[in-house]
């Protein structure tokens, strides 16, 4: 009895032994799998591998400029057949500083509101060389407060923008290094810009609330750098800079005396920069 009862514990034994290690095996080709998929991407989100697998990354970020400072989180993924999504949840501090659109109002009496906006992208992930990937895409803003005139103070005197954007850009990357792909991002296209406003205490005493549309063709132009901090972990710091063509209606370009919103139709240029986290799967 006690020889059958070692038998089968051994057999038992062996059974699950023998059962266990197929088991090792394919998760251990599974963490390799992914090693190795990260490995071959550059870290710049909405770029993937050469080996065609989806790449997902989610992180953080910010980018300020000299009127305020945009924070954002943001989901992408660019799928095996090289489809490119991304979807970004914004929020701005305004800061307080003269606005020569509102005479007569010191920036010391400026309380400028948050803003909070999403932003939307859809591309796809070209690979002209094994080092070398280029992003066409689609990007759609929705926002408050973030983009157009934005003012606020402690008497009343207020201008709210709420905007829509639809954009089109390119992304191109190059992987110079294991750990750094710079790389440049170019896009454009129409905005407008919903205002709603009043001054009641500015010299020239507007106290019925006024609106208007800002038109606007924003172009910009960002230099950034991927830096690989682990195989997950990518840490992008850029610069941009932006022209744009302005051209409000009626309402928004006549003066404040005259019930208007003051908006001027000359070219604008702005500059930022900023850094963005990115963590990827």
């Amino acid at each position: 009895m006690r020889k059958k009862l070692l038998a089968f514990l051994s057999l038992s034994s062996s059974c699950s032994i023998g059962a266990v290690l197929p088991l090792m095996v394919v998760e251990s080709e599974i963490i390799l799998s992914e090693s190795i998929k990260l490995d071959d991407y550059s870290g710049v989100v909405g770029t993937s591998s050469t080996s065609r697998q989806t790449i997902s990354a989610a992180g953080t970020g910010f980018t300020a400029s000299p009127n305020g400072t945009t924070f954002y989180v943001f989901f992408s993924q660019t799928l095996a057949n090289d489809l490119y999504y991304e979807a970004r949840l914004s929020g701005r501090y305004n800061y307080a500083s003269s606005n020569p659109n509102i005479p007569g109002i010191p920036a010391s009496q400026l309380t400028p509101p948050m803003g909070y906006g999403t932003n939307w992208f859809l591309g796809y992930n070209f690979h002209p060389t094994e080092k070398v990937n280029l992003t066409p895409y689609l990007r759609l803003n929705v926002s408050h407060n973030i983009s157009g005139a934005v003012f606020d103070d402690s008497n009343g005197d207020y201008v709210n923008s709420t905007s829509y954007a639809t954009l089109i850009g390119a992304k191109l990357s190059f992987r110079a290094s294991e750990v750094l792909s710079p790389y440049i991002n170019i896009w454009g296209g129409l905005q407008r810009n919903y205002l709603v406003g009043a001054y009641p205490n500015s010299q020239t005493q507007s106290n019925t609330p006024v609106s208007g549309i800002l038109n606007q063709i924003p172009i910009t132009y960002q230099i950034g750098f991927g830096m690989k901090l682990t195989n997950a972990v990518t840490l992008l710091p850029y610069w941009q800079y932006t022209v744009t063509i302005n051209n409000p209606d009626t309402n928004a370009a006549l003066a404040i005396d005259q019930g208007g919103l003051n908006q001027s139709s000359l070219t604008g240029t702005s500059y930022a920069y900023g850094l963005k986290l990115s963590i990827a799967w």
